[in-house]
């Protein structure tokens, strides 16, 4: 395993690490990381964790094609459909957590936390959505999915493969802890999105060829 004794911050120094970098850090080493990082960085339970690689091609396309999407299904005033800097707030239960999802989705007044000074996080966001990439599969599918689930707020989390025409659906039951995951991989399948409407698969993957 990597021992890394400083945090790197530039580009130059990410570039001289693994593609995944995995390194243990307070809370506060973590927020001052944060202000000066020219890359993405997230926080996992005592550990700051970044992917290296640029973005593919694929997963750029579908992260713009379910934002485009979503906001003509859910073009309402309620709601606001955000990218990807947009920091998630999850619930203290003794381990500290940041992440950024591909596209949130709020509805209604916006709610925040104050992380330090200025640096803020939403607190409740209603729909998650994740393209999924190799290298970040099993971080997003594991990791963020167990802790994005306690986000009372949210309703609905949205899995995009981004190397097969394949999604995950997980949809909050009740209002309670019990999620449905349901799995889309035919053209023809619909997607139900907030009860507001439903999404084919043929739409969100029409911009890519399998």
């Amino acid at each position: 395993m990597e021992v890394i004794e400083k945090i790197p911050v530039t580009w130059e120094e990410r570039l001289e690490h693994d593609a995944k970098l995995e390194m243990p850090a307070s809370w506060e080493e973590f927020l001052d990381a944060l202000v000066l990082s020219e890359y993405r960085i997230e926080y996992d339970a005592g550990q700051i964790v970044s992917f290296m690689g640029y973005a593919t091609f694929e997963h750029e396309k579908l992260v713009g094609a379910i934002i485009g999407l979503l906001n003509q299904l859910l073009g309402k005033d309620i709601y606001s459909i955000c990218a990807s800097n947009l920091a998630l707030h999850i619930p203290d239960y003794g381990d500290r957590h940041y992440y950024n999802a591909d596209c949130v989705v709020l509805k209604g007044q916006v709610e925040k936390v104050t992380l330090r000074g200025s640096m803020e996080a939403v607190v409740n966001p209603i729909l998650l959505v994740e393209v999924l990439s190799p290298s970040t599969y099993q971080f997003d599918l594991a990791r963020k999915l167990h802790q994005y689930r306690k986000i009372a707020s949210l309703r609905q989390i949205l899995y995009l493969d981004s190397t097969a025409m394949n999604v995950l659906s997980y949809t909050r039951h009740n209002g309670g802890n019990d999620w449905l995951l349901q799995e889309f991989s035919l053209p023809s399948e619909s997607i139900s999105i907030l009860d507001e409407g439903h999404l084919r698969l043929e739409q969100i993957y029409q911009v890519l060829k399998f």
